[in-house]
């Protein structure tokens, strides 16, 4: 190993880490923004439109590259990273059935006798099932979903190992 491999080699991994910090600050900046103006980007200002570009990639295409950058992990963060995964693996596995079962399930336990559709899951039908939304934009929305969750869980564990 010569002094150029070693001296960079803190410099990456530690690295990874702070851009592990970029992306959970854009994807709070990003949420927090979604929540205060949920507006549609047909209309939306070219500000808004370069602001969000900028946000995608620190959402989207930043944590697919620390994914796969293995190279920028040291044994702390590839254990992270692992121990990330199963989380959202678990996620990804439990959540679902929740979505689906859970609000008939309440309706049940709340008395419901089972006749109609309770009025929450057809607005949750609606909001899931619209024939109006495009393939892409669920792949795009699923994918969005699991990058972000994967830093939010990294970054939690990552907190929780520190105290």
């Amino acid at each position: 190993m010569t002094d150029a491999e070693t001296s960079t080699d803190p410099l990456r991994h530690r690295m990874y880490f702070w851009l592990m910090n970029v992306c959970l600050f854009f994807a709070a900046a990003g949420l927090v923004d979604w929540f205060i103006d949920p507006y549609d980007m047909d209309d939306a200002p070219a500000r808004y439109v370069a602001i969000d570009a900028v946000v995608l990639i620190f959402n989207g295409f930043v944590p697919l590259f620390l994914m796969v950058a293995k190279f920028m992990r040291d044994d702390y963060a590839e254990a992270l990273w692992r121990r990330s995964l199963v989380v959202v693996a678990y996620g990804a596995a439990v959540i679902p059935p929740i979505l689906i079962l859970g609000p008939w399930l309440l309706y049940f336990v709340l008395g419901g006798d089972g006749s109609l559709r309770p009025e929450f899951y057809i607005a949750f039908e609606e909001a899931f099932y619209d024939s109006d939304v495009k393939p892409y934009m669920v792949v795009g929305k699923v994918w969005l979903t699991f990058m972000l969750l994967f830093v939010g869980v990294f970054q939690f564990l990552r907190w929780r190992d520190s105290r």
